[in-house]
């Protein structure tokens, strides 16, 4: 006949090899509850990784249009109107002359990367202006 097996702790415990054991199990688990509140610890305070694209998410709105327009109002005057910043101010700011900042936009703004492009919304992006305006702030 078989042996009915008997789970009874008391019983398990008669043996010194099982009292080694569960011991040894304890300390284990008690080690990793202690590493799991670390863990969980050092993670409360810190930003979580970015994520990139999830539902829910929206992009921020940017009038590209209305920035191109404060660019030409501010630095090379509109219908009529001067230039809001002077020659000396726009040297200032950007380091080179009016007459070389608008030789080199006359160079890139055709190329492929200078070029103004529609983005996956729809929606026209940067002009070429505004793109060089940005890298002589960089540079300047």
């Amino acid at each position: 006949m078989e042996e009915e097996l008997d789970l009874d702790v008391c019983v398990l415990m008669r043996d010194q090899e099982d009292i080694e054991a569960a011991s040894a199990v304890a300390a284990h688990l008690s080690v990793l509850r202690r590493y799991r509140r670390r863990v969980r610890a050092t993670h409360r305070g810190k930003r979580l990784r970015y994520r990139g694209s999830a539902r829910g998410r929206q992009n921020k709105p940017r009038d590209f249009a209305f920035g191109m327009f404060c660019i030409l109002r501010d630095y090379f005057g509109v219908n009529g109107a001067p230039p809001l910043y002077s020659e000396a101010d726009f040297e200032r700011r950007f380091r080179v002359p009016r007459a070389v900042f608008v030789r080199v936009y006359r160079a890139l703004k055709d190329r492929p990367w200078w070029a103004q492009k529609v983005n996956a919304t729809g929606q026209l992006q940067a002009h070429p202006l505004q793109k060089l305006v940005a890298a002589f702030r960089v540079l300047g």
